[in-house]
């Protein structure tokens, strides 16, 4: 089984009947879906990707971060990329998923997105979203809705670890907002997804990995490569990594078109058996969902 732990539903550009036409064709069974984050972005250029990642590996990290920030600081509430300004979805909307989840449980499985920022009934949502939409885990943005997750993310955190169900986080690139060790030291064992090998934070999102249980990292979106993802397996193991797109962005294959097969290969192409990548497609994140 292959599962897509990380999609967007931008209804413009990958409405799910778009979805599961391009999840048939490229072998995928599930995909875990959520609200949009922000306006539908153009592709990032590939070599300035490949600057940011591989900065981010270096001695000179401090600097790709202070980028990675300073893409949202210029104008609070919208992304700068290409010269551009792009609204951030501070409320996304929830309400606009279930229906979808509804009407094809067998191919899509939903996630909250909330922002606990000045919200004081995040926990309200959550309720509504897992009571009445059926949602089986929850996305939270700290770099985009700019905000400490060790602090502002704790009371809904807690209530994820209540309910047994897991979180996926894209941090962002300060010290504060990019704060799971908060979390991880009051809950050791609470469901969390670092999305993008824990981008911005290599090196130390690895280290936590290995540290503590119930810790993974996904492998979405055209932030990586193949080259990391294989050095994320040497250094985590196949056990904590899991399988995703970031979709429509890590799906996009030129033109108008989309595909799952580049971002299958860096799974089909590591140097590890055949049930490790298992692990990585759809086995680690079922964990995670059971309880």
């Amino acid at each position: 089984m292959i599962i897509d732990s990380h999609c967007h539903l931008e209804f413009e550009e990958n409405p799910p009947e778009k979805m599961i036409q391009i999840m048939d064709a490229g072998g995928v069974d599930k995909a875990v879906i959520f609200a949009a984050a922000c306006d539908n972005l153009p592709d990032v250029p590939k070599a300035l990707l490949w600057l940011g990642r591989t900065l981010l590996q270096s001695p000179l990290a401090g600097v790709a971060r202070k980028i990675f920030e300073d893409a949202t600081a210029s104008k609070p509430g919208e992304l700068k990329t290409g010269g551009k300004f792009y609204g951030i979805r501070h409320r996304p909307d929830n309400a606009g998923i279930a229906p979808v989840i509804k009407k094809y449980p067998d191919r899509f499985i939903g996630y909250a997105f909330l922002n606990p920022k000045k919200n004081p009934k995040v926990t309200d949502e959550l309720m509504q979203c897992v009571e009445e939409y059926g949602m089986k885990g929850v996305k939270v943005h700290p770099w985009f809705h700019d905000y400490d997750p060790g602090s502002e993310l704790m009371p809904l955190a807690r209530k994820c670890h209540e309910l047994d169900i897991p979180i996926l986080m894209h941090m962002g690139a300060r010290e504060d907002s990019g704060n799971v060790g908060a979390i991880l030291d009051a809950m050791p064992d609470i469901k969390l997804i670092l999305a993008h090998l824990g981008i911005p934070f290599f090196k130390r999102s690895w280290e936590q990995a290995r540290k503590y249980p119930n810790l993974y990292l996904d492998i979405s979106g055209p932030y990586l490569s193949a080259s990391i993802v294989k050095k994320a397996v040497k250094v985590v193991g196949a056990e904590k990594l899991i399988y995703g797109t970031d979709g429509p962005y890590g799906l996009r294959a030129g033109k108008g078109q989309w595909s799952y097969e580049p971002s299958k290969a860096w799974v089909e192409d590591l140097p590890i058996g055949d049930d490790d990548k298992e692990k990585i497609f759809s086995k680690n994140l079922l964990r995670l969902l059971a309880s």
